[in-house]
């Protein structure tokens, strides 16, 4: 692991999804370069007095001279808050890169399932770009994503066009409160756990707020997953 260091970063691009999600260009001013693994964050200074807040990286690894970012804006707190209002060309403070949640090089994990709720779907997309992309991996991968409205989804074509691109990539939209057409799967992410094969011998990376993630290592205990096969990061 690379250890963390003080960095500089100007805000080169801006996305706005929706009313809810937004992604963030950086590009890297001091140093120039940063290696950075799939599913680490940076914490960012978000005030003058020095309060910080981390966030995962969404972009790929491949990426060294900065780092995409995706942010909830819906909160309106101290660092979604001083981020949505940052302008094109201004500098941040920043450590990067931080964390632990990666997918580890040498696992005898057979087949990864990735699974997420709202703004926890930012590592998973660095790391489906990195295992897909980077390392050429052969195993199944499969990412449950779940969102209360069909109007949040966003990069549904990106990890599409990646699963027709990668035949071992699998990728589940899951809308809580779907309209009456919505096609795929509705309700938890549990829900649509439910209804597809769960791999024995696989790693399972989640990312959501503490209700999902207690909601998903009941139900995969339940369904015989041991708890060492199970990482997570909680986001809130």
């Amino acid at each position: 692991m690379t250890p963390p260091k003080p960095c500089t970063a100007k805000l080169a691009d801006k996305f706005i999804f929706n009313d809810k999600f937004i992604k963030l260009d950086f590009e890297f001013t001091q140093p120039g370069e940063v290696p950075i693994q799939a599913g680490q964050y940076v914490s960012i200074q978000v005030s003058e007095r020095g309060d910080r807040r981390p966030y995962s990286i969404c972009s790929s690894p491949a990426i060294t001279h900065g780092f995409e970012l995706l942010i909830d804006v819906t909160p309106q707190g101290l660092g979604s808050t001083f981020l949505q209002n940052l302008a094109l060309g201004e500098e941040i403070k920043l450590l990067a890169p931080l964390g632990v949640f990666t997918v580890p090089q040498n696992s005898e994990e057979e087949a990864l399932v990735m699974i997420a709720t709202g703004s926890g779907i930012t590592p998973f997309r660095s790391m489906v770009l990195d295992q897909l992309q980077q390392k050429s991996d052969q195993r199944e991968i499969t990412l449950y994503w779940g969102l209360r409205e069909e109007r949040q989804l966003f990069w549904q074509d990106e990890f599409s066009e990646l699963a027709d691109e990668f035949p071992n990539f699998h990728f589940h939209p899951v809308i809580s409160q779907p309209l009456p057409e919505w096609p795929l799967c509705k309700g938890r992410v549990t829900n649509c756990l439910s209804v597809h094969d769960l791999p024995t011998n696989a790693g399972y990376y989640l990312c959501g707020n503490a209700a999902m993630l207690e909601d998903v290592v009941s139900f995969l205990a339940e369904r015989g997953v041991l708890k060492n096969q199970v990482h997570h990061e909680k986001f809130y």
